[in-house]
């Protein structure tokens, strides 16, 4: 063979092992500076669940409804522990299904937020939690583990090295998937038994660097607290790059979910100006039973909520915990007809490009409640009924209705929508004045949706 082509050879050959060696791009990225991850090149706002399940099969059906239901997100607990495994150690069985759950979610177009914590292992009921398992944690001394305490976790001890080892190992072994959006380091840091804000900085800052050096595509890494919780150290903190929230009514904003996350989700990017993840969420963070999630007309406060999400500023919708989660797992059945439940919002998003997206100022008459959100070319709202609260979210139809909202050009086309069926309710043509549009929404009996387009 001749040198030329011999060279040639060589250099295919390089370039397919590089090739081999390289991961495809995820299927979602955030980039820095911005507030939504990119799907299929552009910022979008994505919509998702929190399935739960320790085998395969249990994830089917959840995966096949939110990829039907055009959702592109999911966020999976990775941290179960069988009974013989070691501290430090990872059940081979146990790691063979987490790679098949991947790998059936990367065939479902669906994206995966791993979390590779959780507060429940190292908490030990002393506070009087409902859920604590302590006791079956692998690292207990008194399970010939290393701590005898939960926070010596938040510690330099042998425990978090073990953990940061055991951390390590996930993150390598799963750095080449494509499925991979973004690294989980701890569910609800602040519920670890003896946890303090100074503590878990420090935890999650080292941990956070044991993942960069370990992942090649230096995925966005982020930690939650329990409910909207605030550490401000940890929410500064360089180790996150996107805040998470975990928003609950509990009783709070007389149960109204779609207003804690419009206040909540607002607050968070202006107060620390990073992306915001609703990672999970609902209408009551205790079991389904006798909470509003299972009142007769519970869907209706969900809805609201996935809608007001998607005009709120965070990166995601939907997240629901019960409906999603244990409730489906555990065959409870209490929480149902769910699987459509972000359906409409997914279409009416879908194709809207998120670029430069902000909360745009808005005012509205005392009869609707919701908000707007956009750039200088596209504006998107959501309003309902102010009267449809919990518990029995009631509804009347209301007509002449008019928001009031800032916007540069001179002429807009308004679009309008129907929530609950994603049905067409009209088109107008708007023309702007002092930079300002006053848009007259059409008659609508529970919330109405919107997207306006600069024409010129």
């Amino acid at each position: 063979m001749k040198p030329a082509i011999l060279a040639l050879v060589f250099v295919a050959l390089a370039l397919i092992a590089r090739a081999q060696e390289t991961p495809a791009r995820p299927l979602l990225e955030l980039h820095p500076g911005e507030h939504y991850f990119r799907s299929e090149g552009r910022p979008a706002f994505v919509l998702g669940r929190n399935p739960v399940g320790m085998k395969p099969k249990e994830y089917d059906d959840h995966f096949r409804h939110a990829a039907a239901a055009g959702e592109r997100f999911m966020r999976i607990h990775f941290t179960f522990t069988p009974p013989n495994e070691k501290a430090g150690e990872i059940d081979p069985g146990m790691l063979q299904s987490w790679d098949a759950i991947l790998d059936a979610a990367e065939q479902h177009g669906l994206a995966v937020l791993p979390v590779l914590g959780i507060w429940a292992n190292w908490n030990d009921g002393s506070n009087k939690e409902t859920w604590h398992t302590w006791d079956k944690n692998p690292f207990n001394a008194a399970r010939g583990g290393p701590a005898k305490r939960p926070a010596e976790l938040f510690e330099d001890t042998p425990c978090r090295q073990l953990w940061l080892q055991r951390l390590e190992t996930f993150v390598r072994r799963w750095s080449h998937r494509r499925v991979i959006v973004g690294w989980e380091i701890f569910s609800e840091l602040n519920l670890v038994t003896g946890a303090t804000e100074e503590r878990a900085v420090e935890f999650t800052e080292r941990a956070a660097a044991v993942i960069r050096a370990a992942d090649p595509w230096q995925r966005p890494i982020t930690a939650s607290q329990a409910g909207i919780r605030e550490w401000p150290k940890l929410l500064r903190s360089t180790a996150l790059d996107f805040i998470e929230i975990h928003p609950y009514t509990d009783g709070a904003f007389g149960g109204r979910l779609d207003d804690l996350i419009l206040s909540t989700v607002r607050a968070r990017l202006a107060k620390y100006g990073k992306p915001v993840l609703i990672g999970e969420s609902g209408l009551n963070s205790q079991p389904p039973r006798g909470t509003l999630d299972v009142a007769p007309r519970a869907e209706v406060g969900i809805r609201h909520a996935i809608w007001a999400a998607m005009v709120s500023g965070a990166m995601n919708g939907r997240a629901l915990w019960w409906q999603d989660g244990y409730d489906q797992f555990e065959k409870a059945d209490l929480c149902r007809h769910y699987h459509l439940a972000a359906a409409t919002a997914a279409a009416f998003v879908r194709g809207v490009d998120y670029t430069g997206f902000a909360p745009v100022p808005c005012d509205m008459p005392d009869a609707l409640k919701g908000a707007v959100i956009g750039n200088d070319k596209t504006r998107i709202g959501w309003f309902r009924v102010a009267r449809c609260v919990p518990p029995d979210w009631p509804t009347n139809r209301v007509s002449d209705q008019t928001v009031t909202l800032d916007a540069p050009g001179n002429i807009w086309q308004a679009e309008f929508f129907d929530p609950e069926t994603g049905k067409a309710l009209g088109e107008a043509r708007l023309a702007t004045r002092d930079r300002r549009i006053r848009v007259v929404l059409p008659g609508f009996q529970e919330s109405v949706a919107f997207r306006l387009r600069q024409l010129r």
